[in-house]
């Protein structure tokens, strides 16, 4: 088999810019397999409307030994038609791997388990699964899935007729080469054809990095809650799964020395999540002049606000948190954030005493949400966003206002029946919640929603107001009313902050990449 691999990521054509942040997942299998004496090809079809005849294009008069394909859920989409075309092109071995393969094996290895305990095995195991998930049989038509980290790559090319295979969990994250930048058009992402920098964090363009791996919290709609690699912060003994401040230090200043880079955005789950070695990092971060931005847990800052000091004193000049709602009752009795309005309020006092922009990641589509609810997010915000104003004018509080889509990996997504309620034939699911242990009728709190199928749809995604959809519903709130009432809500807190319409520079600009507003090109 030749030793030739080539490494693909997708289009991402939900985003209004699907060029800001690289996308590390790949970059980092592209790293470890080029180290480990594997010639590499990097595909990066981002904004790429022929995206697969790019790829057939690719194929001819070329004998690669593998193709490995990334893909997050909404990717997917674009993913499986590349997969398509690749097949009739060529019998090379396929490869999915990335965020939606690691869930989807997750959630594999549980359902397998309940359902042999069920008494299923054989045929009828596997018929069992696919009719529990649409998405399995779209998945099993790829060669191998691959979960897992850096490792996910050998463990397929090395798969001795296994379709599922894991690679676990890298464990000692210094050992790891830098992300293969080089494999990218650079320039793409932090420049616009006009030459003007897309992302900017203290007035200069950004590059990204992840210093930790990992999240240890319950969140109940955030997916990965069941995996092992998206859970676990610590290796056995308690070694955290983190760079050191040195080798975080290297990385930075490899970026600057290379691409000329001075502001970085720090791609971890929690910046913060260990304050102790949150400070240790900012003592070092301190060496430089650099300008930061990066995710916090608003518990953990109202408990260490020292950290926002440290952080403040290091370079930060802004930070996002997961506010997700402003309502008490669905804060505290259905996300399992450890968190409430109040606190929220507090931990983003705590940024504006510092002087630290503040950004809050909010949605609608909770659990037995109602109207009451979706108006106290838009309240919390346009107070936050009123102080922020007073205090350091404009622009530098934002949000972001999506509206929830379950996915694999979530408990909402994992633990839902099939609906035998009302609306049973538009709703094919329900997630019950529990009150004193015991399951209480969706109809009194609850949600219904469908499970996508990802290679087909992908419009979940929040771009152009009146373009997405949304997939679930709660008693109270029809899906159509969620999209409605997100878009209605959006330009009223815009109004009221003074701050620039949806689709208007530099509203844009605010989008974050991961987090998915954006125009289709289909």
């Amino acid at each position: 088999m030749s030793n030739d691999i080539l490494l693909i990521n997708p289009p991402s054509g939900f985003l209004i810019d699907q060029r800001v942040f690289l996308p590390l997942g790949v970059a980092n299998i592209a790293a470890v397999a080029r180290e480990r004496g594997h010639r590499v090809n990097l595909i990066d079809l981002s904004d790429v409307d022929d995206y697969v005849g790019g790829v057939i294009q690719e194929l001819k008069g070329k004998q690669y030994g593998a193709i490995g394909i990334t893909a997050t859920s909404p990717q997917f989409y674009y993913a499986y038609r590349l997969f398509e075309a690749i097949k009739r092109a060529s019998d090379v071995k396929v490869i999915i791997g990335g965020s939606h393969a690691s869930m989807f094996s997750s959630l594999r290895d549980n359902l397998m388990t309940r359902f042999r305990q069920e008494g299923f095995s054989g045929v009828g195991l596997e018929e069992r699964l696919h009719s529990e998930d649409p998405n399995f049989r779209k998945l099993e038509e790829f060669d191998i899935i691959a979960a897992g980290e850096e490792n996910s790559i050998f463990a397929a090319l090395n798969s001795n007729g296994g379709k599922w295979v894991d690679g676990g969990v890298s464990t000692n994250l210094d050992s790891l080469p830098f992300p293969a930048r080089d494999l990218f058009d650079v320039g793409s992402y932090l420049f616009d054809p006009q030459g003007s920098p897309k992302f900017k964090i203290g007035g200069k363009p950004s590059g990204s990095l992840i210093s930790q791996r990992g999240c240890p919290y319950q969140c109940e709609f955030c997916c990965g809650r069941d995996s092992v690699m998206y859970h676990r912060v610590k290796l056995p003994g308690g070694i955290l799964r983190a760079h050191s401040p040195e080798r975080i230090l290297q990385e930075l200043d490899y970026m600057h020395d290379k691409f000329g880079l001075e502001s970085f955005m720090f791609y971890d789950d929690e910046f913060n999540l260990h304050p102790e070695r949150t400070k240790e990092l900012c003592s070092t971060l301190k060496k430089r002049k650099y300008k930061f931005r990066g995710f916090v847990k608003s518990d953990l800052l109202v408990g260490h606000p020292e950290v926002a000091t440290a952080m403040a004193d290091a370079g930060f000049v802004e930070v996002l948190t997961g506010v997700e709602s402003g309502s008490e009752r669905i804060l505290s009795h259905h996300l399992h954030k450890r968190t409430s309005p109040q606190l929220n309020y507090q931990a983003a006092m705590i940024c504006l005493e510092n002087n630290l922009a503040f950004k809050a990641l909010t949605m609608v589509g909770h659990v037995s949400e109602t109207a009451r609810d979706v108006l106290d997010t838009r309240d919390w915000i346009i107070k936050v966003g009123r102080a922020f104003n007073e205090r350091l004018g404009p622009g530098h509080f934002t949000f972001d206002l999506t509206v929830f889509q379950p996915y694999a990996g979530c408990p909402i997504w994992d633990r839902a029946e099939r609906n035998t309620h009302e609306f049973s034939d538009e709703f094919e699911w329900v997630y019950k919640t529990r009150e004193h242990g015991n399951l209480v009728d969706p109809e009194k709190g609850g949600m219904y929603f469908n499970k996508v199928d990802f290679s087909t749809e992908h419009g979940f995604y929040k771009g152009i107001p009146g373009t997405y959809k949304a997939f679930i519903r709660t008693k109270d709130i029809s899906s159509e009313n969620y999209v409605r009432m997100r878009d209605s809500i959006e330009d009223e807190i815009r109004t009221e902050l003074k701050m620039p319409a949806l689709m208007q520079p530099p509203a844009q600009s605010q989008f974050e990449h991961v987090m998915g507003q954006g125009k289709s090109k289909l």
